[in-house]
């Protein structure tokens, strides 16, 4: 069986959560036995952040666009209401706008060989225009530049000073790709994620302008309140990260309102074909948008117990909705605040690899969600502490025997496999984006290392310290950024420990 397994290992491929046969044998070789309960040790927890941001302190974004089908064009207009952060005064402010990495096939975030895979039908640009921006004084004047023309950068009339708002009026057009990716279109679904202006991240070190790497997942944003008004054909059913407050008939179209607060991105899906099953739990309202009858059940309450055991391990959910939307998404599954993206030919093939992926994904809702942090600098604070998650929700839910397997089978297996090929010396986790030299590299060390990782503090520092850790980094950081130094220092704070040879070990690869 161990051989077999790793022939298949072998075969892997350098796209994130592609993992169909690998997960499948995995599941096979768990045995699942009766929940065990992790015994935790509330007296220690000490919340530091109830206290949800105010309306006038986030940026705001009020998105109003209509969807024409036939020729898959948004146009839309945007107004930001946008707050300076920042210790200096502003002359300019900086936005993502990263539709135009899909104008050329040169330039779109794919592996040379995933272009098959995202472009079915073959390749067709998608991208963005910016038409105008303005403010209540004027046209400002504003510069398409940076890596693929990804960044917007618009002058201000004024300078901003510290803590001033100013609102900016952005009109745009976007034409849709045919890519089954985040942004694009299938024969099932239209994916908006990542498609509007949104603002850059500006900090102590300045502004944050990484390009869209094809590794990873290359976001970082602050959290904000939005509101999107999307019209298109009453044809189509829409999952989206907002609350829907409003819905009404336009002619032969759909006018669609959501509201969303204290969220780090908008996305949508869009499809003629959904349908939606719908739970609860604890308050929050599950939903599965699905194609396959048979597999809405287990979509939905694989999502319900995801919810349910991380809101006992890490602290509770802060929204009112969670959706599971099955996708064209070739990639597997991705991320975005109360919604996720599941490729659709996961729901009909491989259901052992359906719950993995959706538990990962409803993970991702604690870190990187509510807990925010640089995902181009920073990648594996949230997808270790994410996959690390997915073990978790195995061992509550099916026991420590099943997570150990788990472990064994997927993490170690997969990072070892991983040396076996490529064996290098001083393996840093802690990189930017495109400091790794391959997707494979990527997965080995942020995924499978980085589990590895929390394993070892969780065995260094015992189990009740460890999940005070967890318990205490979601409530002290919630809502916003968090670093890598922020984390240890939880860790540092719980423990009453130096850990400074730990985590240099581990994420830098010193003295390994």
């Amino acid at each position: 069986m161990e051989k077999c397994l790793f022939k298949v290992l072998a075969k892997f491929r350098d796209v994130k959560y592609r993992r169909n046969i690998i997960i499948s044998i995995i599941i096979l070789m768990t045995v699942l036995i009766p929940i065990n309960i992790l015994k935790i040790h509330k007296n220690r927890i000490r919340v530091f952040n109830e206290v949800i941001p105010q309306i006038d302190s986030v940026n705001e974004y009020e998105i109003n666009a209509v969807f024409y089908e036939e020729e898959k064009i948004m146009e839309g207009t945007e107004k930001i209401t946008y707050i300076n952060k920042s210790p200096n005064n502003l002359k300019s402010i900086y936005f993502h706008i990263y539709p135009n990495v899909f104008k050329y096939k040169e330039t779109v975030p794919f592996d040379e060989n995933e272009i098959v895979e995202a472009y079915k039908d073959g390749f067709e640009p998608g991208y963005i225009n910016i038409n105008s921006v303005k403010s209540s004084k004027g046209s400002l004047s504003f510069l398409i530049m940076g890596k693929d023309n990804s960044i917007l950068k618009v002058n201000l009339h004024d300078e901003l000073e510290p803590q001033e708002k100013t609102k900016i009026y952005i009109d745009f057009m976007i034409k849709i790709p045919p890519a089954y990716g985040r942004f694009g279109f299938g024969k099932n679904t239209i994916n908006f994620g990542n498609w509007y202006p949104i603002a850059s991240v500006v900090d102590e070190s300045g502004w944050n302008l990484e390009p869209y790497h094809s590794i990873g997942d290359p976001f970082f944003s602050d959290i904000s309140n939005y509101r999107v008004i999307m019209t298109m054909s009453s044809n189509y059913v829409l999952a989206s990260t907002g609350d829907l407050v409003k819905k009404e008939t336009t002619g032969k179209n759909y006018r669609w309102t959501f509201e969303a607060q204290n969220v780090r991105d908008f996305a949508m899906i869009a499809s003629k074909k959904y349908k939606i099953i719908e739970d609860e739990i604890q308050g929050i309202s599950i939903r599965s948008y699905y194609f396959e009858d048979e597999a809405a059940e287990i979509s939905l309450k694989v999502a319900k117990d995801s919810i349910d055991i991380f809101n006992k391990i890490f602290g509770r959910y802060p929204y009112k909705q969670f959706s599971v939307a099955a996708s064209d998404f070739y990639i597997g599954g991705m991320e975005y605040p109360k919604l996720v993206f599941i490729d659709e030919e996961i729901y009909r093939s491989n259901r052992e690899m359906l719950e993995y992926i959706i538990v990962h994904e409803t993970g991702h809702q604690w870190w990187y969600g509510v807990v925010g942090n640089n995902e181009i600098k920073e990648a594996w604070l949230d997808e270790a502490l994410t996959e690390y998650s997915t073990l978790l929700y195995y061992e509550k839910k099916y026991g420590e025997e099943s997570k150990n397997k788990m472990y064994k089978n997927m993490i170690l297996a997969g990072y070892n496999l991983y040396r076996n090929f490529d064996e290098r010396k001083n393996e840093i986790i802690l990189k930017d984006l495109d400091h790794f030299n391959s997707s494979r590299e990527y997965q080995a060390l942020v995924y499978y290392k980085g589990a590895m990782f929390l394993q070892h503090l969780r065995e260094e520092l015992g189990d009740e310290a460890f999940f005070d850790i967890l318990k205490v980094y979601f409530d002290k950081y919630k809502y916003e950024n968090a670093t890598t130094e922020d984390f240890k220092k939880v860790c540092e704070m719980i423990c009453d420990k130096n850990l400074n040879n730990i985590f240099e070990k581990w994420l830098m690869g010193v003295n390994e």
